[in-house]
């Protein structure tokens, strides 16, 4: 056989110049051959039929050569007898058309997908329950080490040196590969282990379906025992991204899948701070809002306690139990802290851990805070000294963090050697307004100030960020504002304000969301239902100033309601105005709200006021406009919201509507984009853009409009990680597709199970054939020829021709 395969050709190429050179391991040949006839008769005449009609007509021709050499002795006769039928025999053999089949086998392939995509990091695998890589479970310790799903899979390959693989590897071409969202193959055979221990879950998507596919699509021709994917099972919520989306073509080509589930089929208990926002800067003694969303996973529902700390000395600022809900939906949350002393503050919000959580990691966040301690400079200015006055000039002075001025206009010249806060003359010097962080006009009368003490005022808030607050009152505010420097600063015309028909009845003023939600002004207690509490509870007032119309821009905080209304009359308004802000009180009976309670609601009021409208002093958000965005990363699919706050009115004209918005690729593509005024804030503008593809994006204001110089935003879009929000293994879908292909489904702690669970198989072709034609060789020919000449050489020397 050796010499017949090396004649042919078919030997070990290696060993190709020795005539007893043997077969190429794993090569095997067999004979193929045709039916001779097919080709005349086809498949109409049945096979013994024709055979049997073949045997006959060898039987007369024999029969035929006998009679002619019946002269001959029977040893002749016999030898043209059989030269005759072998040259016959051998032409029907060449009409079988004779070839070897040769073909190269192997080991059947045995691919093993291995999941690396983010959902594989969580930590919810015993250690101690996988045991031996290659053998079940005999004991083990009794204190759980838990480890991460990939982790888990890493170690059930590569424990005990490999043996799982080196045992697969004895009936099997082992191949390894890890997907996320395309298959990579890890290496070669001899640097497989390596390449698993340094796989990370870094993947952004889980694409076990179409992983397969693509594995099968390049594995086409060749011969595939099975596949072997170790995975949780969490797909995007796409189904063409399950493991059952694999099933058609794994049984189209009969091969089975075996799923690994690596995690556990119960949701993993989780409690995640999701948010943490409060302000950068906050003052001493001034309630502090933070607001927060918790996000828990395998529980029910149920409480945990948040807390707020201060990571210097561990001390808890603020706590509260939160009602969580099982859904796995964020619950928002709010905590209040005051401040008590200056300075910076790491705060730290924790969220209490559960039993059986893993992953503690995700429970805490922090931020720095500065807490201003510096006393704010307030000028309170009026012209008689009417209640409001008086019990406002007797709180601030007591409070500390205030460092008050007063000016009575109609009080005589001995008032101010008298009362250690007056002063004689309202500031007439730029210097002097640099002195003041707050200005406070109650009714003041403009007549009995200067043109350029007024004028000096609008600079103060127009240029250089200084807070004027204005109380209304009977006979000068408004009143006697129109047309003067004052007028220009009020949030609406002295035309559109009248007095009130009737001051007896008392009405309950009313915040607004923007009071309510959008301002601190108000904040009393430190929850919002129980600061609705406090303010319904207020006493009512009396009387206030009726406006029936608004400057652009302007902002309610709190109104007038009566019963059928749709529309309350503004009591609170704000106005931004160039850098500074103006608050302007419809009325001037705040001092009722002490009623039975004392300073408690009116002086914090008050001292939430002052600060609000002192924070854009001393170089603090000086600047024109400011365009943010809710976040710097977004994933692919989510919303982004935009945001233009307009702080100084002379960069935009006031009756602008949209603003122009350049987004801009990494990649050089641009879109617009509109932003439009939103609700009574309407040098607020807001737009919600989506559809961004994944990548760097550069967002800028690309409005003629407006006159301002703004930094663009940048932004990040990635790829979605949504399967972590479904994070128990998905153990019923890796089932259906283990069943369908007649494959098995097994969790990890059973691995040591799947080398009984594989098929088994013998060698398998690994290549087509390649066929060696035998009835075109020329030695063939040579024989058909040689039987016919000695046959005719017989016949001539024995006289028989």
């Amino acid at each position: 056989m050796d010499f017949f395969a090396w004649y042919l050709g078919l030997a070990d190429p290696a060993d190709s110049s020795s005539a007893g050179a043997a077969m190429a391991p794993g090569v095997e040949m067999r004979l193929t051959a045709r039916s001779p006839w097919g080709w005349l008769l086809g498949d109409r005449v049945p096979a013994l039929l024709v055979w049997l009609a073949v045997g006959v007509a060898l039987f007369f021709v024999a029969r035929t050569i006998g009679r002619q050499s019946a002269e001959l002795t029977t040893g002749r006769r016999s030898i043209l007898v059989g030269l005759r039928l072998a040259s016959l025999l051998l032409i029907l053999g060449l009409l079988t058309l004779p070839a070897i089949a040769v073909r190269k086998v192997g080991l059947p392939i045995l691919p093993i997908l291995i999941d690396t995509s983010g959902s594989m990091s969580i930590v919810d695998v015993d250690s101690n329950s996988l045991g031996s890589a290659a053998s079940p479970v005999a004991g083990g310790s009794t204190k759980p080490i838990v480890i991460s799903r990939l982790a888990a899979a890493q170690k059930a390959l590569t424990s005990d040196d490999g043996q799982l693989l080196r045992r697969l590897g004895e009936s099997f071409d082992i191949r390894l590969y890890e997907f996320s969202e395309e298959v990579k193959r890890l290496g070669t055979r001899d640097d497989q282990r390596r390449k698993v221990e340094q796989l990370q879950p870094e993947g952004l998507v889980s694409r076990m379906g179409p992983a397969v596919v693509g594995l099968l699509e390049g594995l086409r021709g060749s011969p595939v025992a099975g596949v072997i994917v170790l995975t949780d099972g969490v797909p995007n919520p796409a189904s063409g991204d399950q493991l059952s989306f694999a099933i058609g073509p794994l049984a189209a080509r009969g091969i089975p899948l075996f799923p690994i589930s690596v995690g556990s089929t119960r949701e993993p208990v989780d409690v995640e701070l999701a948010e943490f926002l409060t302000d950068d800067v906050a003052f001493q003694g001034d309630p502090m809002l933070v607001s927060a969303r918790i996000r828990t996973s395998g529980l029910p529902s149920g409480t945990v306690k948040i807390e707020l700390k201060d990571s210097s000395n561990g001390t808890v600022l603020a706590t509260q139990e939160v009602l969580t809900s099982g859904s796995g939906k964020p619950v928002p949350v709010e905590l209040s802290w005051t401040p008590e002393k200056p300075g910076d503050y790491q705060l730290v919000l924790e969220v209490e851990g559960v039993a059986d959580e893993s992953n503690l990691d995700n429970n805490r966040q922090s931020r720095l805070v500065k807490v201003r301690g510096d006393k704010l400079r307030v000028l309170l200015v009026e012209s008689v000294p009417r209640y409001e006055f008086r019990f406002l000039k007797q709180f601030l002075e007591r409070d500390q963090s205030i460092e008050l001025q007063t000016l009575l206009q109609e009080a005589d010249l001995d008032y101010a050697k008298e009362d250690r806060t007056a002063i004689r003359n309202f500031p007439i010097r730029k210097e002097d307004f640099d002195a003041i962080d707050v200005v406070i006009l109650g009714d003041v009368d403009p007549s009995l100030l200067s043109p350029s003490s007024l004028e000096l005022l609008d600079d103060f808030v127009r240029n250089q960020g200084g807070g004027l607050i204005s109380i209304a009152g009977e006979m000068n505010n408004p009143w006697k504002w129109g047309g003067t420097s004052l007028e220009r600063l009020l949030p609406f015309r002295v035309a559109d304000a009248s007095r009130p028909a009737k001051a007896d009845e008392p009405f309950q003023p009313a915040l607004t969301v923007e009071g309510s939600r959008g301002s601190k002004l108000f904040r009393f207690a430190p929850m919002p239902a129980e600061n609705q509490v406090v303010w319904n509870d207020l006493a009512p007032w009396l009387w206030a100033v009726r406006i029936d119309a608004l400057k652009p821009g302007a902002m309610v905080f709190a109104e007038r309601r009566e019963a059928g209304q749709r529309m309350g009359e503004p009591l609170i308004i704000l106005q931004r105005v160039g850098n500074g802000k103006v608050l302007y009180q419809a009325s001037d009976e705040t001092w009722r709200w002490r009623f039975r309670i004392g300073d408690s609601v009116f002086g914090k009021y008050w001292v939430q006021a002052i600060r609000f409208m002192s924070r854009n002093r001393g170089g603090e958000n000086l600047e024109p406009v400011r365009f943010t965005a809710d976040r710097s990363q977004y994933e692919v699919g989510e919303a982004i919201h935009l945001q233009l706050d307009v702080l100084d009115e002379r960069v935009l004209p006031a009756e602008t509507k949209t603003i122009k918005v350049e987004v801009e690729a990494a990649s050089g593509k641009r879109q617009a984009v509109e932003l439009r005024r939103v609700g009574q804030a309407e040098l607020n503008f807001q737009a919600e853009l989506t559809g961004l593809g994944e990548g760097a994006y550069s967002i800028r204001l690309a409005d003629p409009q407006l006159l301002a110089s703004v930094k663009p935003i940048q932004l990040v879009v990635t790829a979605a990680q949504r399967e972590l929000l479904a994070k128990s293994v998905n153990a019923a879908d890796m089932e259906l597709a283990a069943r369908a292909t007649r494959g098995a489904y097994l969790p990890i702690e059973k691995l040591a199970e799947l080398p009984e669970r594989l098929p088994k198989v013998r060698a398998m072709p690994v290549e087509a054939d390649r066929i060696v034609r035998l009835w075109n060789r020329w030695e063939v020919l040579v024989l058909l020829v040689g039987l016919v000449c000695l046959e005719w050489c017989l016949l001539r020397a024995w006289r028989l021709i």
